[in-house]
């Protein structure tokens, strides 16, 4: 595993686990800027803002039953390969690190690419910190897929929430926008 090998640097895994800890408030500040701009943009661009973090939160409450869902070995890959004794698992952290860059880029590009780079540090800091990789690609997959799957099926009616709380007295909560 890359983080037996990465041991003999002095304090690398406690500052990966620290990484590891600290990546979700830069992902919080990441949803919050993307909110605060899209105050000034159509209902659409809102609606993907709002939808963010509601897709980051649906994300990781998705992965938790497929934490706990057995999983099983193919008998015939046995001498093959070299299985670990743990059984594979998604990352929560991985899944909610994914959703929320998904989410962000759909509000825009700035935001996504922000994110993404959030992402690769929690990647990163999750490997050192003893993360199994396809811990955290099946994190990553659950993540992405969970909030564009719900994007599209709550997209309409985000929309039509972002038009109907900008003409009321929560207007300061979604900005006044553009009308186009």
């Amino acid at each position: 595993m890359l983080s037996d090998h990465l041991a003999v640097v002095p304090g690398l895994h406690t500052a990966a686990v620290a990484c590891a800890k600290a990546d979700p408030v830069l992902f919080a500040a990441l949803l919050g800027w993307a909110w605060w701009a899209a105050r000034r943009e159509r209902a659409a661009v809102m609606a993907a803002a709002l939808w963010a973090p509601i897709g980051a939160v649906a994300a990781v409450v998705a992965n938790e039953p497929i934490e706990r869902m057995p999983t099983f070995r193919w008998t015939a890959f046995h001498g093959l390969v070299v299985h670990s004794s743990d059984l594979p698992t998604p990352s929560d952290h991985a899944a909610m690190a994914a959703a929320t860059a998904a989410g962000l880029f759909l509000a825009g590009r700035r935001f996504g690419l922000a994110a993404s780079g959030g992402w690769l540090v929690m990647a990163a800091a999750l490997t050192l910190a003893g993360a199994a990789p396809d811990d955290i690609a099946g994190g990553t997959v659950v993540g992405v897929t969970v909030t564009l799957i719900g994007y599209v099926l709550f997209e309409g009616a985000m929309n039509r929430a972002v038009v109907w709380l900008r003409r009321t007295r929560l207007r300061s909560f979604t900005g006044e926008g553009k009308t186009s």
